[in-house]
This record gives structure tokens, sequence and C-alpha cells, in this order.
């Protein structure tokens, strides 16, 4: 995949994490480049799985970005959205 992407992991703790890591080691595995993507992980708390698999491992080594978003989901999905919705790049 080139040109990037965009994975948001919103409040699971391990079964998504660890399924979208197996997906990206897959596609890198079969010789596929999957470059500058930016993932995002929406928690309460900011767990390992989801910090490790979601937020540092797909985007090491210059891969892309990841990010890391502590808050209520009630008050960081409508702001997401609003950031979304309002951007005029």
């Amino acid at each position: 995949m080139n040109g990037g992407g965009v994975y948001i992991n919103y409040g699971s703790a391990v079964i998504l994490p660890e399924i979208f890591l197996k997906a990206v080691t897959v596609v890198r595995n079969l010789g596929g480049e999957l470059n500058d993507i930016t993932t995002a992980n929406f928690d309460f708390i900011q767990g390992y799985r989801p910090s490790t698999n979601v937020v540092r491992r797909p985007t090491a080594d210059g891969a892309g970005r990841g990010f890391a978003i502590t808050g209520h989901h009630e008050l960081t999905m409508p702001l997401l959205a609003a950031m979304l919705i309002c951007d005029k790049s």
C-alpha cells in the first residue's frame, strides 16, 4: 500500500491492537510497502498493547506517525469529528 492510510483504535485494549499488528506484519512480510501511515489509540488509560502495537511498532523507522489520545470517549470522539470536519487543508 502506497500513499498512506489511517488506523484508529478506539477503546480496544487487547484484541484489535493484536489483529492490527498481525495485519501490518503480514503485509510487510509479503513484501508490501506500508509507508506514511497514521495510527491513533483513543482510550481512558494507555495500556501496553495499544501503545506498542498501534502507536509505536507500525510507525517505527519513519513509516508514519502514531498518536496516543487519553480521555473520555464522549469527549474525544466529537472533538475528532469536529477537527476532521473543520480541517481546510
